[in-house]
C-alpha cells in the first residue's frame, strides 16, 4: 500500500522475506503487485482464495472484506504508531489559506482519495463531524484516486485540504518535498488501527502460524536498511475485531461527508 518509486528496492526486499516465510509454512506462494490506483482490481484480488496474504485498507475490510479475510497484525510506523498499531492521519491545508485547525475550513474545498479510504475520506469526514453536523460546512469533495494526487491538487491551489494518511505523508516528506512543502497540518484524525495485513479464509495455514513467522521477518538483522527506508519498525498483532469501531466512525462521516 506504500510501494512509491523512491522505496521500491526495500520494498522488493521485504516481499521476498514475506514470501519465504509463507513457504517456510509449506505454502506455493509467489509475490503479485497489482495497480493500486485501480480500487476494483485490488478488492478482486483481496477477495480471491488464491491470495495467501496482502494489506488492505481498514475501511474495505470492515465493509466488504471481513467476510473472505481474516487480519494477523499491521506494521508499525516509525514516527507515527503507537505500540498498538494505531495511528492518526494529518489534516493538512494550504498555508495561504491562513487556517489553523478543522473549525476554521468552513466553505473551503476538501479533497479525499477515495471513498472507500479510512484515512482519506473517513477520517477528514469525522475530524469534521467533532466541530459541526453542518453537511454544507465545507463544500463538496472531489475524489483524487491516492494521497500523493491529492496532495498535488491541493498544490495546484484545485483543492484547500486534505487527510493523510501518516505513513505516506511522512514518506512524501522526505521524497517529495514540493508535494508537502507550503502545506499546514492544522489537526489529525481519529486514532485508528493502522492497514491491516490480511490473510484468506481459505488458507490452510494457522492465523496464529501466520503470525508467527511473518513477525519474524521484521527481527531480520538483514532486513533492518530496508524496513528503515521504508519507515517501518515491527509488527504487531491484531485481530478483526480490533476494526469493529471503524463502522461508527463512518457513519460520522456521512453525515458532513455524504459518500451518495
Amino acid at each position: 500500500m506504500y510501494d512509491f518509486p523512491e522505496v521500491r528496492d526495500s520494498t522488493l526486499k521485504l516481499l521476498d522475506a514475506l514470501v519465504g516465510a509463507l513457504q517456510s509454512c509449506g505454502e506455493d506462494v509467489h509475490a503479485e503487485t497489482p495497480d493500486g490506483s485501480v480500487h476494483e482490481e485490488l478488492m478482486n484480488m483481496w477477495r480471491s482464495n488464491h491470495t495467501e496474504l496482502s494489506q488492505s485498507c481498514g475501511l474495505p475490510f470492515v465493509e466488504d472484506l471481513h467476510e473472505y479475510v481474516d487480519v494477523i497484525g499491521t506494521f508499525l510506523w516509525t514516527d507515527v504508531s503507537d505500540a498498538h498499531g494505531r495511528y492518526q492521519t494529518v489534516i493538512v491545508a494550504r498555508e495561504a489559506l491562513n487556517v489553523l485547525n478543522v473549525a476554521e475550513l468552513g466553505g473551503l474545498r476538501p479533497v479525499v482519495s477515495n471513498t472507500q479510504s479510512l484515512s482519506g475520506w473517513c477520517s477528514l469526514g469525522v475530524a469534521i463531524a467533532e466541530v459541526t453536523n453542518d453537511s454544507s460546512f465545507v463544500r463538496p469533495f472531489v475524489q483524487s484516486g491516492g494521497h500523493a494526487r491529492s496532495l498535488q491538487m491541493l498544490q495546484d491551489n484545485n483543492a484547500d485540504f486534505a487527510s493523510i494518511d501518516a505513513a505516506t505523508f511522512r514518506l512524501l516528506k522526505r521524497h517529495r518535498p514540493k508535494l508537502t512543502n507550503g502545506l499546514r497540518t492544522i489537526g489529525h484524525g481519529p486514532v485508528v488501527p493502522a492497514t491491516p495485513i490480511i490473510v484468506s479464509k481459505s488458507s490452510t495455514v494457522d492465523a496464529d502460524e501466520l503470525y508467527r513467522v511473518v513477525s519474524g521477518v521484521f527481527g531480520r538483522s538483514d532486513l533492518q536498511s530496508a524496513l528503515a527506508e521504508i519507515g517501518i519498525n515491527g509488527f504487531v498483532r491484531l485481530a478483526n475485531s480490533d476494526y469493529d469501531g471503524v463502522m461508527e466512525l463512518v457513519k460520522m462521516a456521512e453525515v458532513v461527508l455524504p459518500r451518495k
